[in-house]
């Protein structure tokens, strides 16, 4: 078996080592540290816009449907209006009544119609009443 080295370290050197060595694991300990408190301030902050952003959206959203909804009582009203206005339109004189009617009124019109008058009525009759010769 061969004989154990003697290290030529002596307990100085390796208490500087191990002092090295805790130092430098402090180092990265805080170092991660930093960076983990730095990656949990970007969460809260990404956190904080996307509740922003949601109530923004849900505020968008009711905006939405407030305008919808008036929408919507809008179109009812033309609808029943427009409804209203085709019964009142079958109610209306047709043309061809209309044509009849001024036919009617032309017909009945003194200006443009020849009426006879009384006199000219009693005039014919009693033409018609004298015997023929």
């Amino acid at each position: 078996m061969p004989a154990p080295r003697k290290n030529p370290r002596t307990i100085g050197t390796v208490l500087n080592e191990v002092i090295e060595r805790v130092n430098n694991d402090t180092q990265r300990l805080r170092l991660l540290e930093q960076t983990s408190e730095s990656v949990l301030s970007r969460i809260n902050s990404l956190e904080q816009a996307m509740l922003q952003a949601r109530r923004e959206m849900q505020k968008s959203i009711l905006d939405v449907n407030t305008k919808l909804d008036f929408l919507n009582d809008r179109m009812g009203k033309s609808e029943n209006t427009t409804k209203e206005i085709v019964d009142h339109m079958k109610k209306l004189v047709t043309e061809t009544r209309m044509k009849e009617l001024e036919g009617l009124v032309d017909l009945y019109n003194p200006v443009k119609s020849s009426f006879v008058t009384r006199e000219e009525l009693q005039k014919t009759l009693a033409g018609l009443r004298r015997p023929k010769k």
